[in-house]
């Protein structure tokens, strides 16, 4: 039995076109200084067909037509969002284990963490791991259980490789209660796999920056450092816990460099080679991410306030000799961003409404893509041929870095164009798009 109903792939497909081509006209004035009004754009219509729409997604999958599912009805977010929000949830990227193999998160801060591979031949759920974390530069995989966390060098598809550390979670939390007794931390938590916000293997996996929930830590075999929030501040301000809002956290890929930060602090950079720290004011109200470029000579930090935000640019071989009163160069000045990664071309940094941007080291924007939804994670490719987006619609898109132009349903300044997606909905299995 045929799953595609035409009369609504038609009326999808139209209403996508129209859509995409007013929201571009609509971004083109604004970009040439003119100031149209919002108004003007006529609302997406395909809200209206997304529950028919999810079902043939669904039944195209089970008969296999991935291919022909996105022919016939592209993929598509914002429609969908007034009907299936409650589904919807974030989805990290982690990272790229291969030229083709991606690795996500989902259920993160959850009972219900989960980590999949995707590839050519669909996609995998580990049975294991609740959470999995990338290193720098690729090479190891960290896997956190309700026991510990293992460093895997190399792992295939289904993350299995050569196991090259382990960091049983007693240890972690022992080490962390000799240093805070009488403070609630990552030590007091029954589940802390379930506390984990992000998982950064180091060292050839000898180290691990852990950032919970519940602080961020330097995770070392025989020690555990904890970076965020400083101790001293700790036990001079009388805190309760160590819990932050909006904790992040970033390593260099030479991994001499880590900032962090959080809502109520400086940006932070250590230089792990003297282990200095250094403090950087932000340039909006809430630190809110940080990321290295990848020849580690500078930082971006982004300081958001609701959902705007400004984005400065570091250079860290001066960091330790700018005065106080200085200015870094601002590089964007309206995003709140929460993820942001360097490609050869800029830095692309993703904001609450939806959008990429690619700015270059001058703060030049190249390029804008809209995906749909808030963007939390990005992740690219060893050969940079393609770009992991991960939202909080529960989206993972795929995206071509290489193709010459953008397909009539995208929206955006430059020429990417979606490979393919997957629907990462909570309590559902994935499915392809």
């Amino acid at each position: 039995m045929d799953w595609l109903d035409t009369e609504i792939a038609e009326q999808w497909r139209k209403e996508g076109k129209r859509y995409a081509s007013d929201v571009n006209a609509f971004v083109h004035r604004i970009l040439q200084g003119e100031h149209p009004d919002e108004s003007e754009l006529a609302d997406d219509a395909r809200h209206s067909l997304s529950s028919k729409v999810m079902k043939l997604v669904k039944q195209a999958n089970l008969q296999g037509e991935v291919e022909r599912l996105r022919e016939e009805l592209p993929a598509a977010t914002w429609p969908l969002s007034n009907h299936f929000q409650d589904s919807m949830q974030a989805v990290q990227a982690v990272g790229y284990l291969n030229e083709d193999t991606m690795l996500c998160n989902t259920g993160v801060l959850s009972n219900n963490g989960q980590v999949y591979t995707m590839d050519q031949q669909g996609w995998w759920c580990s049975p294991d791991y609740t959470m999995a974390g990338c290193s720098a530069v690729g090479g190891y995989v960290a896997l956190a259980s309700h026991e510990g966390i293992r460093v895997i060098r190399e792992p295939d598809r289904k993350l299995e490789g050569e196991q090259v550390a382990y960091y049983p979670w007693d240890k972690i939390k022992d080490r962390i209660k000799a240093q805070l007794p009488e403070i609630e931390s990552l030590a007091d938590t029954i589940h802390p796999e379930n506390t984990i916000e992000k998982l950064i293997p180091m060292d050839q996996g000898q180290a691990l920056l852990l950032q919970s929930r519940y602080g961020i830590y330097l995770v070392e075999q025989e020690q555990v450092s904890i970076l965020h929030p400083d101790v001293s501040e700790i036990k001079e301000y009388e805190y309760e816990d160590t819990q932050l809002s909006m904790g992040h956290a970033a390593v260099s890929s030479d991994e001499r460099w880590i900032a962090w930060g959080s809502q109520m602090s400086s940006h932070t950079v250590l230089n792990r080679e003297n282990n200095k720290t250094y403090q950087v004011e932000p340039e909006s109200s809430y630190p809110h991410c940080a990321a290295f470029s990848q020849n580690n000579q500078v930082v971006w930090f982004n300081a958001c306030h609701f959902y705007n935000g400004v984005t400065i640019q570091v250079p860290l071989d001066s960091i330790a000799d700018r005065k106080q009163d200085e200015e870094w160069p601002i590089m964007e000045e309206n995003a709140r961003v929460y993820t942001m990664i360097e490609m050869e071309a800029g830095m692309v940094i993703g904001d609450a409404y939806g959008y990429l941007y690619c700015i270059n080291r001058e703060g030049q924007e190249l390029w804008r893509h809209f995906v749909g939804s808030t963007i939390c994670s990005l992740a690219v490719s060893p050969e940079q041929s393609q770009l992991a987006v991960g939202t909080y619609g529960g989206m993972l898109h795929i995206l071509d870095l290489g193709s010459e132009r953008m397909d009539e349903y995208g929206i955006g300044t430059g020429t990417l164009r979606e490979r393919e997606r997957y629907v990462l909905w909570r309590e559902q299995e994935p499915l392809r798009w």
